[in-house]
C-alpha cells in the first residue's frame, strides 16, 4: 500500500461547509415541525380519562350548565389534603376548569396553608369549628357551600348488622352538588314554587316519613327554588310571583273559592304540579278531580296494582313503560316506585285536540288490576293503565305567565321523605319541576359515581415472598444488570 492510500481522506471545504449546512436545515425543520404540531395541539385536543376513580367525563347536564355561563364563578375548596374525598374533589374541579374558561378554582389546605386559610374565612365568614372541608361557589355576589358530608352516600348495612364498626361510602355525589351550585349561584333567575297548604296536604317542612322536607330541599338546593307555604281563602289570589304551585296529596275537599282561584292561575299560563293522595283516600273527592277534567286529564277514584312489577307485598307498583317526553327522556334505564297509586290517563276529546296537548307518561304491565269498590278488582278494568300525564296549554299572547304547564301523578307517597330516594323517584321530581318552569338546561340526570374499595388479602408465605422481591429482587435485577453491562464493555 503506497503513502497516497495510507492517507486518510478527508472532506473539502466547501464539503464540510455543505454537510453543516444540511445538519442546520434539517435541526431547523425539526423544531419547526415540533412548533407547529405544539400549536395545532394547543388548540385542537382531545383529553382522556384513565384513572376512573378520580376523573370521569362530565355529564351532559353538566356540560349544558357551563356552556350557558356568562359570568366567572369562583370555586374555592377550603379542604384538608389528606381527606379520603380530597383527590376526587381537586380531579373533579379540573374537570370543571377544563370544561369552561369562566371556572377558577382555588385549592386551599387549611392545615397547610395558614395565610390563604385565614383570608378565606374572614372573606366567607367561616366558622372555625364547623365549617371544614368546604368547597365554595361564587359569582356575581351569591354564594353557596357545599360541605363533604353531601358529597357521598354511605353503606351501614355491616354497621347495622353488628359485622363490622366501619361505615364505607359507597357513592360520590360531587358532580351533582357542585353543578347544582354553579347553576345556583350563576342563575339570574329564581323560580318561586308555593306549597298549597290548609288541605292536610304532605307538609313542606315535615321531618317525618308523610313530610315534604327532602323533596323541599332536593328543590332548593340542586334546582335553585325559592320555597314558600300558601294558603288560599277568602279574597286571596295565588301571588303574581308564583312560578310553580305544588299540591301535594290533599286528603279533604277544597271549597269553591280555592278551586276558581287554582281555574284562573290555569288560564293565565300558570304551572302546576299536583300529586294525588293514593289509592287509600278513595272515595274521598277533593275537587281537583273534576278541575283536571276541564284540562283533559281523568284521575280515577280508585287503587291500581301490578303484583308482577311490584318489589315487595304487591302494593308498590314499579312502571314498566315510560312516555317520550322530557320529564322521563333521561329516566329510560331507571326504575320508579309508586304505592298504591290511582290511574291518570288523558281524555279522549277531539273537541280539546287542538286547544290542550296531554300526554301519559308512566305505565304499568299488561296484568294490572285495579280496585274500586270492594276487597276484589274490577275485571273490566284489567290491563296497563296510566299513572301520570302531563298538561300544555298554549295562551293567548302569552297572558301574563305564559303556556299552562300541568303535571299530574296518581300518588303523593313517593316524593314523601321515605320514598324520595328510592330508585329513581328524586329525579323524577325534580325534572318535573324543572320541566314546569323551563329550566330545560336540568333536564338530564347527574348519576352518583360508584367509590370502588380494594381489599389485599396475603398469607404470611406470600407476605414475605413479596417482601422479598420488593427489597432484594428488584434492586438485586438493577445491580446484575450494572454487572452484565461493565462486563461487556471489559470483554
Amino acid at each position: 500500500m503506497n503513502d497516497e492510500e495510507r492517507r486518510p481522506q478527508s472532506f473539502s471545504w466547501m464539503r464540510r461547509w455543505s454537510a453543516g449546512l444540511n445538519l442546520v436545515i434539517t435541526v431547523a425543520a425539526v423544531m419547526a415541525l415540533v412548533a407547529m404540531a405544539n400549536y395545532l395541539a394547543i388548540r385542537h385536543y382531545k383529553r382522556f380519562h384513565w384513572n376512573r376513580d378520580t376523573e370521569a367525563e362530565l355529564s351532559k347536564r353538566t356540560l349544558q350548565v357551563l356552556a350557558s355561563l356568562t359570568n366567572t364563578v369562583k370555586v374555592i375548596a377550603y379542604f384538608d389534603s389528606e381527606n379520603p374525598l380530597y383527590p376526587r374533589v381537586k380531579g373533579l374541579l379540573k374537570e370543571y376548569q377544563y370544561a369552561s374558561p369562566r371556572i377558577e378554582v382555588q385549592l386551599v389546605d387549611y392545615l397547610r396553608d395558614a395565610a390563604a386559610a385565614k383570608a378565606v374565612k374572614q372573606q366567607y365568614q367561616l366558622n372555625t369549628l364547623n365549617d371544614k372541608n368546604v368547597i365554595i361557589f361564587e359569582s356575581s355576589g351569591g354564594k353557596k357551600i357545599v360541605n363533604d358530608g353531601e358529597l357521598s352516600d354511605y353503606d351501614y348495612s355491616d354497621l347495622l348488622k353488628g359485622k363490622s364498626n366501619e361505615v364505607y361510602r359507597t357513592h360520590f355525589k360531587g358532580e351533582l352538588h357542585f353543578t347544582s351550585a354553579i347553576f345556583s349561584v350563576a342563575s339570574d333567575r329564581k323560580p318561586v314554587a308555593y306549597f298549597l297548604l290548609g288541605h292536610n296536604e304532605h307538609s313542606p317542612e315535615g321531618a317525618d316519613h308523610e313530610g315534604y322536607g327532602k323533596f323541599t330541599a332536593m328543590l332548593a338546593n340542586e334546582s335553585n327554588f325559592d320555597v314558600r307555604r300558601l294558603l288560599l281563602g277568602g279574597t286571596n289570589d295565588i301571588p303574581p310571583n308564583c312560578n310553580l304551585l305544588i299540591i301535594a296529596g290533599p286528603t279533604q275537599p277544597l271549597d269553591r273559592t280555592v278551586l276558581d282561584n287554582i281555574q284562573r292561575y290555569l288560564e293565565q299560563g300558570g304551572r302546576m304540579l299536583i300529586a294525588f293522595a293514593s289509592g287509600t283516600a278513595r272515595g274521598r273527592p277533593t275537587g281537583l278531580e273534576q278541575l283536571m277534567r276541564k284540562w283533559g286529564v281523568e284521575v280515577g277514584d280508585n287503587t291500581v296494582l301490578d303484583p308482577q312489577h311490584s318489589t315487595g307485598g304487591g302494593f308498590d307498583v314499579v312502571p314498566v313503560e315510560l312516555g317520550k317526553h322530557p320529564i322521563v327522556n333521561a329516566l329510560q334505564s331507571s326504575q320508579v316506585q309508586l304505592y298504591m297509586p290511582r290511574s291518570v290517563r288523558a281524555l279522549r276529546s277531539a273537541a280539546r285536540a287542538d286547544e290542550i296537548k296531554v300526554d301519559e307518561l308512566l305505565f304499568t304491565g299488561p296484568a294490572t288490576v285495579v280496585y274500586t269498590t270492594g276487597p276484589t278488582p274490577d275485571p273490566a278494568q284489567r290491563g296497563t293503565k296510566s299513572l301520570m300525564a302531563v298538561v300544555e296549554k298554549s295562551v293567548p299572547g302569552g297572558l301574563q305567565r305564559g303556556a299552562t304547564r300541568i303535571v299530574v301523578i296518581g300518588d303523593s307517597t313517593l316524593w314523601n321523605n321515605q320514598l324520595l330516594y328510592s330508585a329513581g323517584n328524586d329525579d323524577l321530581a325534580a325534572f318535573a319541576a324543572n320541566w314546569l318552569v323551563s329550566q330545560n338546561v336540568l333536564l338530564t340526570e347527574i348519576p352518583p359515581r360508584a367509590i370502588r374499595h380494594y381489599t389485599l388479602t396475603m398469607t404470611q408465605a406470600q407476605l414475605r415472598s413479596v417482601q422479598l422481591i420488593l427489597m432484594a429482587g428488584m434492586p438485586g435485577a438493577v445491580l446484575l444488570m450494572g454487572v452484565l453491562v461493565w462486563w461487556r464493555r471489559r470483554h
